[in-house]
């Protein structure tokens, strides 16, 4: 889903209904960053053909140039259906628990 209206937005986030407050940790190259770059294409962000070669949320050019994260980012996604079953966590159940 691709949001290009910024009233469009700014109405999701006023819905409670669609916030959801994650965190995303893991040992050292077990996918985060991967992860992060499917939820963050499946908000039309970037194209999904980038999503874990891209490194969105890796902002600072020594987190590029080294291919790892060193700082926690933040983003506002649209939240409109179990994007973890849709990601291959197959791990997870139903309250998030391992």
């Amino acid at each position: 889903m691709v949001l290009n209206s910024l009233e469009k937005m700014i109405h999701l986030q006023k819905n409670t209904a669609n916030i959801r407050n994650i965190c995303v940790l893991a040992h050292v190259d077990h996918g985060k960053t991967t992860l992060a770059d499917c939820l963050i294409s499946s908000n039309g962000i970037i194209s999904s053909r980038l999503a874990g070669k891209l490194r969105y949320m890796d902002s600072r050019e020594d987190e590029q140039v080294r291919g790892i994260t060193m700082k926690s980012s933040a983003i506002s996604l649209h939240y409109a259906k179990d994007l973890l079953s849709e990601t291959g966590c197959a791990d997870l159940d139903a309250d998030g628990d391992l």
